[in-house]
């Protein structure tokens, strides 16, 4: 897997996550899908901060999610740092 599909589900990811975060609907599984997502986020950051040599956080193993919101930022901020802004939508990212 090379770092161009890791950033493109990266920011797939980070799409869906806001979308569901600013949906104001319920459904019965809502909850369960945003941790899915979330867990998928954490797990190919730590892909991509490996692929770059980028230090992560330590993983907070046995915990609900692997990093906590201060931790996901900080890795988000070394990513785009070393170049890969996982931040930008998809069409930014290919401008």
């Amino acid at each position: 897997m090379s770092i161009e599909n890791v950033a493109g589900e990266l920011r797939s990811l980070r799409a869906r996550l806001e979308a569901q975060r600013a949906n104001t609907h319920y459904w019965p599984t809502k909850e369960e899908e945003h941790a899915a997502d979330l867990d998928r986020y954490d797990r190919r950051m730590i892909k991509a901060a490996a692929m770059l040599g980028v230090e992560p956080p330590p993983v907070r193993r046995g915990a609900e999610f692997l990093f906590t919101d201060e931790d996901r930022r900080l890795l988000e901020s070394r990513l785009i740092a070393a170049g890969l802004d996982v931040l930008a939508s998809a069409e930014e990212s290919q401008s």
